[in-house]
């Protein structure tokens, strides 16, 4: 009998740490959901090797899940270029991951750490040989729209690409935000969480 208690403690335990931890892994997958939806964006580039003459330029986006809700893909489009993003949240080591493409043929992988405290994430370039460093900052300033600053350098520090003001809005003739689950009246920025959800 008292081994069969120890037993029953030991498989609660167990079962609770699970359930935290399962619970953990979802909160962190819901930061995710601050990009979902209908986008309106401006960015601001400033002069550097890569783009030599600042300019301004303006586009849409839409973010959505894919793959059973399993990796968030963002689709954007401005002055003939089209880009494609794709994220998920790495429970093993709690970062973020984000790949880009775009027609140009180019690409590039991205690790992320978010902050609660100030609604920010902050991705970091993964060079593959060739000395370059990268930083992405995402700030949510407030619900529904954030700001994104980009730096890329190379191994001399030199500003190979610089874009200080990217600033995101929803795109509200867009009509309803796409999400892995089936909600009502989901604004841009807010967490299914918060929401009565009815998975698809």
């Amino acid at each position: 009998m008292k081994q069969l208690c120890i037993l029953l403690a030991f498989v609660s335990a167990a079962a609770w740490t699970v359930t935290a931890d399962s619970e953990k892994q979802l909160n962190d997958e819901e930061v995710l959901d601050k990009w979902l939806g209908m986008w309106r964006y401006h960015l601001v580039s400033e002069s550097a090797a890569w783009s030599p003459i600042p300019g301004e330029h303006s586009g849409t986006s839409s973010t959505e899940w894919i793959l059973d809700g399993r990796f968030q893909q963002t689709s954007s489009k401005d002055d003939g270029t089209e880009t494609r993003e794709i994220r998920r949240y790495d429970a093993t080591n709690n970062k973020y991951h984000k790949w880009t493409f775009n027609s140009y043929g180019s690409d590039s992988f991205w690790i992320g750490g978010w902050d609660e405290e100030t609604s920010t994430m902050t991705w970091q370039y993964v060079d593959f040989g060739l000395g370059i460093t990268g930083e992405i900052v995402d700030h949510f300033s407030s619900p529904g729209k954030y700001k994104t600053r980009l730096v890329i350098k190379d191994p001399k520090g030199i500003r190979l690409i610089e874009i200080l003001n990217a600033e995101r809005s929803p795109d509200r003739a867009a009509g309803q935000r796409p999400s892995r689950f089936a909600c009502e009246d989901l604004p841009a920025g807010k967490s299914r969480s918060a929401l009565q959800l009815k998975k698809r």
